[in-house]
């Protein structure tokens, strides 16, 4: 087992489910509904407690919005499971003397908890409607391994159906205000094992034809006493005959 492959290809899936919101933007409006400020939402791959620890940056500036990704869980896909075969050959694109052991890959469901922190609820509406009418039941997200990077995998991420949010109620004159929404995402993953390699295989042309010919039947007593050098055996049963 190579343990670097497998987490290696598990940060490629969570990188790829954090890039599928990457490009959320919200605007801030003024009194006349202009909108003035354009703010890119900051997408990190931290716990939610290290996220509010962090709200200010060196100059005392509030860091939000914020969304926060960590993995909740890894399971097996029982419904994906459609064969028990061992995987598959094929030609290797920088050898072609070589062929390559594509072993059959683990379906999993990695579960995605997604934490939103914003300063106002203006804003955390605008990213829940960046997120969420895309989402019905789900949404599609193309990737590669490195190993295959010829290949493309098609993810479906499913939505929990749920996004609870949470006002800052009790709250000091030191703690920054925000709202907090909470979501959660499954992610249809694969786990894929290195690739194996194996020995060329060989294409034998062979030509393979049935005869008639009554002729062996009536000599076949001369075949038996080695009068003959070639043999033809005849498998093809008689026709019927119709009078």
């Amino acid at each position: 087992m190579n343990v670097y492959t497998y987490d290696f290809e598990i940060l490629t899936m969570s990188t790829v489910f954090m890039n599928a919101m990457s490009d959320i933007v919200i605007k801030r409006f003024d009194g006349d509904k202009e909108a003035k400020d354009r703010i890119k939402t900051r997408v990190v791959y931290a716990p939610k407690q290290r996220v509010l620890n962090d709200l200010l940056d060196k100059d005392q500036n509030i860091q939000l919005p914020v969304i926060a990704v960590t993995i909740g869980g890894i399971a097996r896909d029982e419904t994906r499971v459609f064969n028990k075969l061992q995987g598959t050959f094929h030609r290797s694109t920088q050898n072609a003397d070589i062929f390559e052991y594509d072993r059959t890959p683990v379906p999993i469901d990695i579960t995605f908890n997604v934490s939103i922190l914003t300063r106002y609820q203006q804003d955390m509406d605008q990213i829940l409607s960046h997120l969420l009418p895309y989402i019905n039941p789900y949404f599609v997200v193309s990737w590669r391994t490195p190993q295959r990077p010829d290949f493309e995998i098609r993810s479906n991420v499913y939505w929990s159906g749920q996004a609870n949010i949470q006002y800052p109620n009790d709250i000091i004159n030191t703690t920054v205000a925000r709202v907090a929404g909470e979501l959660s995402f499954v992610f249809k993953g694969w786990l894929f094992r290195n690739l194996g390699t194996a020995k060329p295989i060989f294409t034998v042309d062979t030509t393979i034809a049935s005869k008639v010919d009554p002729f062996l039947y009536q000599e076949k007593d001369k075949f038996r006493t080695g009068e003959y050098d070639n043999f033809v055996y005849n498998a093809v049963p008689a026709k019927p005959q119709i009078v």
